[in-house]
């Protein structure tokens, strides 16, 4: 495959821009709101997500989960 065609299989997921002004003050809410948009939006895996930490040594870890209940 040449290099030009990988790069076409990009997809945007921007869908709007994070804004303090019109986010939830409870960071729940906010997250049912995120979750509900990107379901409406027929996003895949919309469940799928990156958690990230951070150990006693200071290393980052991260790892990509599916959240079954909030």
């Amino acid at each position: 495959m040449p290099p030009q065609a990988i790069a076409d299989l990009r997809k945007s997921y921007e869908r709007a821009e994070l804004s303090e002004d019109a986010s939830q003050a409870d960071p729940l809410r906010q997250f049912e709101q995120w979750l509900e948009e990107a379901i409406a939006a027929q996003v895949p895996e919309p469940n799928a997500m990156t958690l990230a930490t951070v150990a006693s040594n200071l290393r980052p870890s991260t790892r990509v989960v599916l959240i079954k209940g909030c």
